[in-house]
């Protein structure tokens, strides 16, 4: 199909006997013949105006019948490529909400013991014997510091 002109507001239609490459990319082809060779060979016989290069006399289609609806075959291609991206989506929506359980677990901290400290690993701390005598006492029979004198007897100065 093709239109007759600039500014004609009209339509045109190619029917070919056979193969025509000085039409191709340039033209709409919407339909093949399948049957009924006869009546196709009968328009091929009709003589033409060389100028124009219409049939001299006229030619009318009564009828038409479409076999295979082009549409449909469309619209069932459409429908399994929107199936299978919606299955792709869902997909990645279920990886996605495995690796945010695993990040939530990641981010739960570990615990190595109950009560206070529950979440300090024993393992890696290490103390030194300097720490542990030096280390406040509960007992209370840990020997009192001698009062010294410090520098905040006169206020004088200041």
């Amino acid at each position: 199909m093709a239109n007759s002109g600039p500014n004609t507001n009209k339509s045109q239609f190619f029917i070919t006997f056979r193969s025509c490459t000085y039409l191709d990319r340039k033209h709409t082809v919407f339909g093949r013949v399948v049957g009924g060779f006869e009546t196709l060979t009968a328009m091929e016989n009709v003589e033409s105006d060389p100028k124009t290069d219409k049939p001299k006399s006229e030619i009318k289609i009564i009828s038409t019948t479409v076999f295979v609806d082009p549409y449909e075959e469309a619209d069932a291609e459409i429908a399994a490529e929107r199936e299978k991206e919606l299955q792709k989506q869902e997909e990645e929506k279920q990886q996605a909400s495995i690796a945010l359980k695993k990040a939530k677990e990641d981010q739960v901290p570990k615990t190595f013991k109950e009560g206070v400290g529950k979440y300090i690993n024993p393992s890696t701390i290490k103390r030194s014997a300097a720490e542990d005598d030096s280390g406040p006492s509960t007992s209370g029979a840990a020997a009192k510091k001698s009062k010294g004198k410090t520098s905040f007897g006169d206020f004088s100065s200041w």
